[in-house]
């Protein structure tokens, strides 16, 4: 399929595709905004993923989202 539009800017559904190719992270986009939910499928287990943004730092999500990224490619 054509994966980018015409201004060659990849679409939203292909950058949405790999983004979870790499993470294995399934968002949840109904929450409220401040909620960060989703299932992250790893290689053993699925986890399910459920912050409140308000109550933690943009570097503790980020290296917690990060941390369940495999390293091993």
């Amino acid at each position: 399929g054509d994966e980018r539009e015409d201004d060659g800017v990849p679409s939203a559904a292909y950058v949405t595709q790999l983004y979870y190719k790499i993470s294995r992270i399934d968002w949840d986009y109904e929450v409220e905004p401040a909620r960060i939910k989703g299932i992250h499928y790893g290689p053993d287990i699925a986890q399910p993923i459920n912050m409140d943004s308000s109550h933690h730092s943009r570097c503790f999500i980020s290296d917690y989202l990060w941390s369940l990224v495999p390293t091993a490619w």
